[in-house]
C-alpha cells in the first residue's frame, strides 16, 4: 500500500541553514532530538523537535523547540526557536523549565505545537501560531497531563487523539478545540513496559484498517535505544507488539534513548529517530531511514545508514568522518566550538562504519585526512569483513591535519557495500604508545585506472 501523494507546494522555502540530505538531518553544530514528523495540506514533511544545546551542559533539551521541513527529503529549512519557554520571544509564560518533546499539527486554521516540560504543576500544554515559522504562544494547559511526550493523532473521520507518557501510555480523545479531553474518553495504561517494552515518545498513525503505536522501546537492553511498534484495531487498543523498527545502539558509547515517529511521504514510508554525540547520552541529531511493510502489515527493522533517505553514498566524492553510522569502543563524533565535527577519542581497537556507499567501479586507494595525536594504523574493511589494506597515520601535534595515502592491497570491488574502518595503535609499524591516536575527518576512494 502506498500512501497518498503530497499536495502542491504552495511556498518557496528559503534555507535558514542548510541541512544534508544523508544522516544525520542536522547539520554541523546544530541538534535536534525527538523528531515527530508530520506531512502537512501544503505537501511540506515537517519534524517538531526538541533542541539539545551543548552550552546548557550534561542535560536533556533547553528552553527552545524547533522545526526541520523539507519538500523533497534532501534539503530542509530549519525554523529554530519557533516555541520558547525563556527569554524575549517566551511562548510559555506559565514556566520557565526546559522544553522537551514536542508534536504539532495544522488544526482550526492555526499550527499547533504540544509540548511539555518536567514541571509537575504544568507539565503539557499546547501552543498556536499563524504559520509555522513561529512564534507559538501558549493557548490551553493541560493539567490533567501530568507525565512527558505529547503527541497528536487525526483520524480518518477528523477526530483528534492524544497520547502521553512514561513507563505507561494514556490516550483521550481531544475536543476540537484542543480546550482537553472529550469527556468520559481518557484511558490508561494502554501499554505500558511490561508487556509491551513501552518506555515513553508514544506516536500514533494508521495505515489502512491498522492503528499503529510506535514508541521508544526498552525491551532489548533494560534502555530505550530501539523505536518499537504495536498494533491494533481501534485507537484505544488492545495493541499487540509486534517488534523494533529501528536501534540506535553502536551509535555513540553513551546513548541511552530514542525517540521518533513514522510517516508517509510522497509514495514512501519513512521512521525518524535520534542518535546520540560527543560520547554523551544527549546532544543527539535526527536521523532517517525509508520502512517497508510486508503482506500483513508489519514492519522489517532497518539498519542505521549513513546515506539516510537518500541515494547510496558515492565513495569517489569526500565522505565526512561525522556521517559515521555504527561505532564502537571509545570513538565518538564530537563538535567542536565553532560547530565543526568529526570523529574524535579514537583509540586502540576503535572501529567505525559508513552505510551504505555505491561503487559504480572498482577502487584501488583510499586516502584520509586526519589530526594525528599518538598515531597509528588504520585498516580498512568491508561490509563482510573483508580487510583491503592499511596504513600508518603518523604521530602529530593534534592540531594539523595530514592527508594520508592507502594503496589497497587488493581491488575493492563494485557494487553497493558498507566501509568500516579499523584503527590501532600501532607500535608493530614504529607508532607511539597507545592513548588517543587521531581524529578522522574525511576519506575519498580512488581509481587510479
Amino acid at each position: 500500500m502506498r500512501c497518498k501523494n503530497s499536495l502542491a507546494f504552495l511556498a518557496t522555502l528559503a534555507a535558514v541553514r542548510a541541512a544534508l540530505a544523508v544522516n544525520p538531518i542536522t547539520p554541523e553544530g546544530e541538534f535536534l532530538s525527538d523528531p515527530a514528523p508530520r506531512v502537512g495540506e501544503d505537501g511540506t514533511l515537517r519534524l517538531f523537535g526538541s533542541r539539545d544545546a551543548p552550552e546548557y551542559g550534561a542535560i536533556w533539551c533547553s528552553h527552545y523547540n524547533d522545526i526541520y521541513e523539507t519538500r523533497d527529503m534532501s534539503g530542509w529549512r530549519i525554523l529554530k526557536g519557533v516555541l520558547s519557554s525563556k527569554g524575549e520571544t517566551d511562548g510559555v509564560p506559565e514556566t520557565d523549565l526546559l522544553l522537551f518533546a514536542p508534536d504539532g499539527i495544522y488544526v482550526n486554521g492555526k499550527w499547533a505545537i504540544f509540548y511539555c516540560t518536567q514541571d509537575d504543576r504544568q507539565v503539557e500544554g499546547v501552543a498556536v501560531a499563524d504559520t509555522p515559522d513561529g512564534a507559538f504562544k501558549s493557548l490551553f494547559t493541560y493539567p490533567w497531563a501530568k507525565q512527558i511526550d505529547p503527541s497528536i493523532f487525526r483520524d480518518d473521520d477528523g477526530r483528534l487523539y492524544y497520547t502521553f507518557g512514561q513507563f505507561d501510555m494514556k490516550i483521550c480523545e481531544l475536543k476540537p478545540d484542543l480546550s482537553g479531553p472529550v469527556p468520559g474518553t481518557m484511558r490508561d495504561n494502554i501499554v505500558n513496559e511490561e508487556n509491551h517494552g513501552f518506555h515513553e515518545g508514544s506516536q500514533l498513525f494508521k495505515r489502512g484498517d491498522i492503528y499503529y503505536l510506535v514508541f521508544s522501546d526498552i525491551s532489548r537492553r533494560l534502555r530505550p535505544t530501539a523505536i518499537g511498534y504495536a498494533t491494533a484495531k481501534s485507537p484505544f487498543g488492545p495493541y499487540t507488539y509486534r517488534g523494533v523498527i529501528v536501534d540506535n545502539f553502536g551509535c555513540d558509547p553513551k546513548t541511552w534513548n530514542n525517540h521518533g515517529g513514522v510517516a508517509c511521504f510522497n509514495g514512501r514510508w519513512y521512521v525518524f529517530y535520534h542518535r546520540s554525540t560527543n560520547g554523551e547520552g544527549w546532544l543527539r541529531k535526527a536521523c532517517v531511514e525509508e520502512i517497508h511493510f510486508d503482506e500483513n502489515g508489519f514492519i522489517a527493522e532497518v539498519e542505521q545508514t549513513s546515506h539516510g533517505a537518500g541515494p547510496l553514498l558515492d565513495p569517489f566524492a569526500e565522505t565526512p568522518g561525522r556521517i559515521a553510522c555504527v561505532l564502537s569502543g571509545n570513538v565518538r563524533i564530537t563538535t567542536e566550538k565553532e560547530g565543526h565535527e568529526h570523529l574524535t577519542g579514537i583509540k586502540t581497537g576503535d572501529m567505525a562504519t559508513w552505510r551504505y556507499f555505491d561503487f559504480a567501479k572498482p577502487a584501488d586507494m583510499l586516502t584520509l585526512v586526519a589530526v594525528p595525536s599518538g598515531g597509528g594504523v588504520v585498516e580498512l574493511r568491508n561490509g563482510k569483513g573483508e580487510s583491503f589494506g592499511r596504513a600508518l597515520i603518523p604521530s602529530g601535534d593534534g592540531k594539523t591535519p595530514v592527508e594520508v595515502k592507502m594503496p589497497l592491497s587488493r581491488t575493492f570491488p563494485a557494487g553497493r557495500n558498507a566501509v568500516t574502518l579499523v584503527f590501532t595503535d600501532g607500535r608493530r609499524w614504529g607508532g607511539r604508545m597507545p592513548g588517543e591516536l587521531y581524529s578522522l575527518e574525511s576519506f575519498t576512494f580512488k581509481n587510479k585506472l
